[in-house]
């Protein structure tokens, strides 16, 4: 009887693992990400929105992406009117907050690219949150003219800002 009851536990087992709903605790939303279309075609810039209505904060720290051998967070610094962009190991997202990935602040540089964006396309990618885990998102391609507009201009907290 053991034997027959095996099979059904197993499939049990595996509908639990499958449920990945996270808990109040540790869960991130990821919404409208968007890629602007590359210049140059060797590089491009993801952004998005990441809010966390937890109650812990949580960390952005690891993205990988099909459409690129290479993805870091990056931040935008000013030093003097000379705008920098430099990697950073992890993204704070604090609980209750909204973090903005825009234009002129934190983005995800996505670097040397493995194929040709255009406009319209869609890439996908995996973040990396340290309570949450992964979170598989699709970004739209958009141009680079109409990105202003795509990011839209939400209220949110952008740690480390200047």
């Amino acid at each position: 009887m053991h034997a027959q009851l095996a099979p059904h536990l197993c499939g049990l087992l595996l509908i639990a693992a499958c449920d990945s709903r996270p808990t109040r605790d540790s869960e991130v939303i990821v919404s409208a990400a968007v890629v602007a279309e590359p210049v140059l075609g060797e590089r491009a810039a993801m952004y998005f929105l990441v809010s966390n209505p937890g109650a812990l904060d949580d960390s952005l720290i690891q993205i990988s992406s099909p459409a690129a051998e290479r993805a870091e967070i990056h931040r935008t610094l000013d030093h003097g009117g000379m705008m920098t962009m430099e990697p950073v190991g992890s993204l704070l997202i604090p609980a209750g907050a909204t973090v903005r990935l825009a234009p002129g602040g934190h983005h995800v540089m996505l670097q040397n690219l493995t194929r040709t964006l255009a406009a319209g396309d869609t890439v996908t990618a995996n973040l990396r949150f340290q309570r949450t885990g992964e979170v598989f998102i699709q970004a739209r391609v958009v141009a680079y003219t109409q990105l202003e507009e795509a990011t839209g201009r939400q209220e949110s907290h952008d740690p480390g800002r200047h």
